[in-house]
């Protein structure tokens, strides 16, 4: 925002859309329920990840699996079963992360960020005001004043630089 006049979103969301953005979240939860996991912050940190490398480490293993399905024992050939379903699902999450949530929830970053430095350089034009007009003793301005300048206590002033 180059100056406190230029806004560049001034919009709230309608109620409605509240109500239908969260019914459609709702809805999202139970389709994915059943086929998905929350782990604990240690488990966050300590489960392998699939990187590409990983990736095509397991996608190999599952191709060799599945050739020599027949020569395994039972308790192999359910790990093959096993690791081809966590593939699949792996690479349906990844897809809906990828193309659906991770774009929105950027969207919605970006949104939010805006908003709120748009408030921010706003408030900061209406405490200006404020802190001029109690400084030229204009009766009301000084409680408003007092009210909003802890804000800004210990941080000092800006050095003023000789013309």
């Amino acid at each position: 925002m180059a100056n406190s006049t230029e806004n560049r979103i001034d919009t709230v969301i309608a109620d409605a859309n509240i109500v239908a953005i969260k019914a459609a979240f709702i809805s999202i939860d139970t389709a994915l329920d059943g086929s998905t996991a929350s782990l604990t912050e240690p488990e966050r940190t300590s489960l392998f990840s699939l990187d590409v490398a990983n990736k095509e480490f397991a996608t190999d293993c599952l191709a060799q699996g599945t050739l020599l399905m027949a020569k395994l024992p039972p308790a192999l050939q359910t790990i093959v079963s096993l690791v081809q379903t966590d593939l699949t699902l792996n690479a349906q999450t990844e897809q809906i992360e990828n193309t659906q949530l991770a774009p929105l929830a950027l969207k919605l970053s970006d949104t939010r960020r805006l908003s709120g430095h748009e408030a921010y350089v706003g408030a900061l034009a209406i405490y200006k005001m404020i802190e001029a007009m109690a400084g030229m003793g204009i009766e009301g301005f000084q409680a408003a004043y007092d009210v909003l300048k802890p804000r800004f206590a210990g941080q000092g002033g800006r050095p003023v630089t000789p013309p």
